[in-house]
C-alpha cells in the first residue's frame, strides 16, 4: 500500500515533505506527532472537501499526514526537493543506516540529477539556510519554532523541472540512489478551508502500526512485532458520550469508510491515477466535528479526546495550513505545538 500511495500521490502533486502529519525526534515523548515523511501510508481521507491527508504509521509514538491537494496532471514547472540523508535530522530512513550523505555521494546525486530529462536546474540547500527559511515561515509559531533546532533539517538539491516532465519518472530515478532519503514535492497549494468539520477525530484500525492504538515495535527498530486493534464498541461509546457531553461540540457525525471514500471519489473524481491507488479500506472510520465557537478554546477537548482509547489521532481544520507549510521542510513536530 505504501508505494501505490507515494507513487500516486507524487504524480497527484502531493507536496513532500511533508499527513500526514509524524517523524519525531528526540524530545521527550508524546503520545502524538506530527509527521510529514511517507514512511508507511495507512489511509487516504478527505478533509473540508478539499484536501487528502495520508496518514502514516510510524515509529516511536508517533502518527503523521500528508497533505495533497485535488490537482492532477504533470508538472508545469514544478520543483522537487531530494532530501539527503542525515544521522541527526528527524524521522531517520532505515536504507540510510544511521549515517550521513558522504561527500562522494552528494556529487554522485548532483550528476545523476542534471542527467535526467526534464531537469532544468538544482540547486543545492544546506541544513544552515534551510532553518533560515524556516525561521521565517514560522516566525509567527513560538511553539513551533521552539520544537525544531537546525539539526533536524535535512541537506538537500532542490530540482526545478521543464513544464510537462513527469515528477514520478524523476523521483524514481533518484530515491534508490545511496545518500537519498526520499524525494519529494517542493510546495503544494492550500486548500481552501473556510468549510468542513473544525474537528475530525480519527479512529484506530486493525493492523494499524500506531502505537496509540496498541502496536507494539522491535526495540530500536520500525520492525512491527504486534499490530494494533480497531477501536471497540466500548471505546467508541466512550468518544461519544464525551461527545455529547461537552458544551463546545454542537453537532458531530460518524463518517465510515464507505461514505468517507464515496466523498474522496467526488473530490478527487479527476484524479485517475489517486484514485485507482486509494482503496475503501484505505479510509479511516471517524468523527467529524462541528464546533459552536472557533473563538473557544478547545484545548481540553482535543487532549481528552486524543487521550480515549481507540482514537489514533485528532485533526483540527486550523492546522491544516502550518503542516502543509511543515511539509517543504520534512521535520516532526509535536502535534500539540502545530494543531494547539
Amino acid at each position: 500500500m505504501e508505494d501505490r500511495l507515494r507513487d500516486a500521490l507524487t504524480e497527484a502533486g502531493a507536496a513532500v515533505d511533508t499527513a500526514t502529519l509524524k517523524p519525531l525526534r528526540a524530545p521527550e515523548r508524546r503520545r502524538s506527532w506530527v509527521d510529514l515523511r511517507l514512511v508507511s501510508a495507512a489511509v487516504v481521507v478527505v478533509l473540508a472537501g478539499a484536501t487528502t491527508a495520508v496518514w502514516l504509521g510510524g515509529q516511536g509514538d508517533e502518527h503523521g499526514a500528508v497533505l495533497a491537494g485535488p490537482t492532477g496532471g504533470q508538472s508545469e514547472g514544478r520543483e522537487l526537493v531530494v532530501f539527503l540523508c542525515s544521522k541527526s535530522a528527524s524521522g531517520k530512513a532505515p536504507h540510510c543506516k544511521g549515517q550521513d550523505v558522504t561527500a562522494e555521494q552528494t556529487k554522485a546525486i548532483e550528476k545523476a540529477a542534471k542527467e535526467l530529462p526534464g531537469v532544468k536546474s538544482i540547486s543545492y540547500v544546506d541544513k544552515t539556510k534551510a532553518f533560515d527559511g524556516f525561521r521565517r515561515d514560522f516566525a509567527h509559531n513560538r511553539k513551533i519554532l521552539g520544537a525544531v533546532a537546525v539539526d533536524d533539517l535535512h541537506d538537500s538539491f532542490q530540482l526545478g523541472l521543464e513544464r510537462g516532465t513527469d515528477p514520478t519518472a524523476v523521483k524514481q530515478a533518484l530515491v534508490k540512489l545511496p545518500g537519498v532519503e526520499d524525494v519529494d514535492l517542493a510546495y503544494i497549494a492550500v486548500p481552501d478551508l473556510s468549510s468542513g468539520p473544525e474537528v475530525s477525530v480519527f479512529l484506530c484500525d486493525d493492523g494499524s502500526e500506531q502505537p496509540v492504538c496498541g502496536a507494539e515495535r522491535a526495540p530500536g527498530s520500525r520492525k512491527v512485532t504486534k499490530a494494533g486493534k480497531a477501536a471497540t464498541t466500548p471505546q467508541r461509546n466512550e468518544i461519544v458520550a464525551l461527545l455529547r457531553a461537552s458544551k463546545q461540540v454542537e453537532s458531530f457525525v460518524f463518517e465510515d469508510r464507505k461514505t468517507a471514500y464515496e466523498n474522496f471519489k467526488r473530490s478527487y473524481g479527476d484524479n485517475k491515477s489517486l484514485v485507482a491507488a486509494t482503496r475503501v479500506e484505505d479510509l479511516p472510520e471517524s468523527y467529524r466535528l462541528r464546533m459552536r465557537s472557533e473563538s473557544d478554546d478547545w484545548s481540553g477537548l482535543l487532549k481528552a479526546l486524543r487521550q480515549q482509547r481507540g482514537v489514533a489521532s485528532v485533526l483540527v481544520r486550523q492546522c491544516v495550513g502550518e503542516v502543509f507549510a511543515l511539509t517543504r521542510y520534512r521535520v516532526t513536530v509535536p502535534e500539540s505545538k502545530v494543531c494547539g
